[in-house]
């Protein structure tokens, strides 16, 4: 089976034990610990994963390099933040004298769900195509670091007494959070979120082709989970993110055709026949279409950027 070191990971304390680390949960739904708690034994090099739930990291001068997909960011001693969305392709390098914070949580400890819109409306950075890396300065390290405390403290406590005050916390690291990221939108001009009902479905079709891509192949696969009709996806999605559905799909399809092809062993072939090409030809044509680049090529680049 092709993948099959592409591990998805469902559960925080498998994470935990696939990196390495010494730390567990006390909760199904949410974790909070220190980096220096890890252990030194975290490895210094995480293969290519996914995850089915949310990180937001928090490091303080470390050196750690972290690609999503085949972008890579490193930290180079700064301050970072940075964000796990479910379904990316994730993997990174570093050394394991690391400082700072991490809270795990699944979409069901704050309702992230398709039913919240409020949540997606008020916490952009959720939204799977955003930025999920960011240089933050000391004020803001700082800042961010006493939220994670507090929500450090309440997580020690009996989980059934703590849990809606460490949800509350959540929210304002949520918050803060998302002034980094409104922050970071401004530098680069990126646009403003739009709050209406079609940005609502362009925002879930944008999640399901993070976590679905391997699964869905059409347009009219996405309509049908969504509950709509193809035309009003279509429309919907066109007229808040100036992309089709389908320039969407074939975006992330050839990020992540480019992710498996640089940063794994595994056969072309292989690659053509999970992302559902229809022989090895036909997702060579694909590459060299929208990249002028072969697959061998493209493979052969993992050293540098392209």
């Amino acid at each position: 089976m092709p993948f099959q070191s592409i591990h998805k990971f469902h559960e925080f304390d498998d994470l935990h034990h696939a990196a390495g680390g010494q730390v567990r949960t006390q909760h199904s739904d949410v974790h909070v610990f220190r980096f220096r708690d890890i252990g030194k034994e975290v490895r210094g090099n995480m293969p290519l994963f996914r995850l089915s739930f949310y990180q937001i990291g928090l490091m303080r001068k470390a050196n750690f390099t972290i690609s999503f997909y085949e972008k890579e960011y490193a930290t180079h001693q700064l301050n970072a933040l940075i964000v796990f969305k479910p379904g990316q392709l994730i993997q990174w390098q570093s050394d394991p004298d690391w400082d700072g914070y991490v809270v795990l949580f699944k979409e069901d400890f704050l309702n992230i769900c398709q039913n919240n819109s409020n949540t997606r409306k008020d916490f952009s950075f959720l939204d799977p195509t955003k930025e999920s890396f960011y240089i933050v300065s000391d004020s803001e390290y700082a800042e961010l670091a006493e939220t994670y405390e507090r929500m450090l403290e309440e997580y020690t406590k009996p989980i059934v007494t703590s849990l809606p005050v460490l949800s509350l916390y959540t929210q304002i690291l949520f918050h803060k959070t998302q002034e980094v990221f409104d922050k970071h939108a401004a530098e680069t001009l990126d646009p403003p979120p739009v709050h209406s009902r079609k940005a609502e479905i362009a925002y879930l079709f944008k999640k399901l082709v993070n976590t679905e891509l391997r699964t869905f192949k059409k347009v009219s696969d996405f309509a049908d989970t969504l509950h709509i009709s193809p035309k009003y996806l279509i429309e919907s999605v066109s007229e808040v993110t100036g992309k089709s559905p389908k320039a969407i799909i074939n975006e992330r399809l050839l990020s992540e055709v480019k992710t498996m092809l640089r940063y794994t062993d595994q056969p072309i072939a292989d690659i053509a026949r999970a992302y559902h090409f229809t022989d090895q030809a036909h997702l060579a044509n694909f590459v060299k279409q929208n990249t002028s680049f072969t697959p061998l090529e493209v493979r052969n680049s993992r050293f540098r950027s392209m």
